[in-house]
């Protein structure tokens, strides 16, 4: 099975939408939540704030005002920022594509020139007007609408590294378990072996489950360390004895109010997500994130 959907995807017989699709069903047989989840944010769609929306997915999108003015007339401009003003950069000169693939594959389709225009929203247009409302207004006009300017081209690399990445992931869980379609055996080095290849391959170093987990992080009491108390909590949340070993040594190696402690106590809690993920309780991160918080 996994070999046949490699070649349907190298040699274009299908579709990347359909290719994720069937896809789904290596996933179920791994039982890894990163690849599920993965293939299905593809599939369905992301939220916009997803904090595991890929890189490839934020696209740089200049933002276009139009402007009118007495008598008639219209006058178009880009927004550029001054250097005052790079702290809202991201927001404005990135576009965040998170529709499903199969959309993002139709939308190509029906782009004929090089470029799109994605119109923007009535708050949005008002937001960024603000911009330009003096000068603007200093010749007797305003500013009632605006679009972002999306690139053909910008589209199809998603498309395209979406489909190498599933086909990198593919070709390394073949390798590692040639007998996957038949044999495969569920056992924690396997499942770890599955987690690191679809971690490294989609996301590389930007695994989503670290970038959320250093997002989520709060300042903790001074006064808490790794006390049995704690260790039981960690026990509780999936978290096995030679990480919590490892641990007690960073916590102890490093007191609180050290320079490298929280980038230690970071890194750790990166290998236990990716740890407690393949034994598929995805759902005890929220909660690990925020036991670590308490000591960093």
């Amino acid at each position: 099975m996994i070999n046949e959907l490699i070649t349907d995807i190298a040699y274009d017989k299908i579709t990347v939408s359909q290719a994720l699709t069937r896809a789904k069903l290596i996933a179920r047989q791994l039982k890894n939540e990163t690849f599920k989840n993965w293939l299905n944010k593809e599939l369905n769609g992301y939220e916009f704030e997803d904090p595991l929306l890929p890189d490839y997915r934020k696209i740089w999108a200049e933002i276009q005002l139009t402007a009118e003015f007495p008598y008639g007339r219209t006058q178009s401009f880009p927004v550029v920022l001054s250097d005052k003003r790079q702290d809202i950069s991201d927001l404005l000169n990135h576009h965040r594509v998170i529709e499903p693939i199969s959309i993002v594959e139709q939308n190509i389709s029906q782009i004929s020139e090089g470029t799109a225009q994605i119109h923007l929203n009535g708050g949005m247009v008002q937001s960024v007007s603000e911009l330009y409302k003096d000068q603007v207004q200093a010749y007797g006009g305003v500013i009632r609408s605006g679009v972002r300017i999306i690139a053909k081209t910008q589209l199809s690399n998603i498309v395209e590294l979406t489909k190498q990445k599933l086909i990198d992931t593919l070709q390394d869980l073949e390798e590692q378990f040639p007998d996957l379609d038949n044999k495969y055996v569920m056992n924690e080095d396997n499942k770890e072996k599955a987690q690191n290849i679809i971690t490294n391959n989609i996301y590389g170093n930007n695994n989503p489950l670290n970038v959320a987990a250093g997002e989520n992080i709060k300042q903790g009491d001074i006064t808490l360390t790794v006390n049995e108390t704690y260790i039981n909590k960690l026990k509780e949340l999936g978290v096995e004895e030679d990480a919590i070993t490892e641990l007690e040594i960073i916590d102890r190696e490093n007191p609180k109010g050290s320079a490298k402690r929280k980038d230690k106590i970071m890194s750790w809690l990166g290998k236990v997500t990716a740890s407690i993920t393949a034994k598929g309780i995805y759902e005890n991160i929220p909660a690990l994130v925020d036991l670590v918080g308490t000591i960093i």
